[in-house]
């Protein structure tokens, strides 16, 4: 007689069909589903916060960063050219000075950015425009008999920074005085 092979209980018990899980588990309990969801429930906000954190740190390094980088590149600039100037005025809200070639240089606020357009000798309009500064949201020229002060304060969505430039007006020397 030869026919299928029948298992007993006995041999069930002897060869589980997995050797590593027992025989009785069937997979989680409640318990540990609502203690796992429970983690997960505690700990995605927190990395959320964390991760926010961290983005708006960082948003707020980099852009005061860039407002430094504006500021170093119009200090350079300016000092170099208000060092030769002299006539300082101010016209409408801009500052006007003469160089010494015999043109007028106009520093002016339009759309937060400030302008510089120069104007030949012998010419009756300002030519040329040169945005030397963005995100400028306060501005004050205050020429004085020695000196020129700028009053900035600069603004981008993350930063801001507030500085001033002073620059020692260039006095002039007669040769026949020396």
């Amino acid at each position: 007689m030869e026919g299928p092979i029948r298992k007993t209980k006995k041999d069930e018990c002897q060869n589980p069909p997995f050797p590593s899980a027992p025989v009785n588990e069937q997979g989680f309990t409640y318990i540990e589903l609502v203690l796992s969801f429970f983690v997960l429930v505690l700990l995605l906000p927190a990395l959320f916060f964390a991760v926010h954190t961290l983005e708006k740190e960082l948003k707020k390094m980099m852009g005061q960063e860039r407002l430094q980088m504006e500021y170093l590149a119009f200090h350079a600039w300016v000092q170099d050219e208000l060092r030769q100037g002299s006539r300082f005025r101010l016209q409408g809200g801009a500052m006007l000075f003469d160089l010494p070639t015999g043109e007028t240089v106009r520093y002016e606020v339009k759309k937060r950015q400030v302008i510089r357009s120069v104007k030949a000798k012998g010419e009756t309009t300002f030519k040329g425009m040169t945005i030397i500064l963005r995100h400028v949201y306060f501005i004050a020229f205050v020429p004085g008999k020695k000196e020129v002060v700028i009053d900035v304060g600069l603004q981008n969505w993350h930063a801001s920074l507030d500085f001033s430039v002073t620059v020692a007006e260039r006095t002039e020397v007669d040769d026949g005085a020396r």
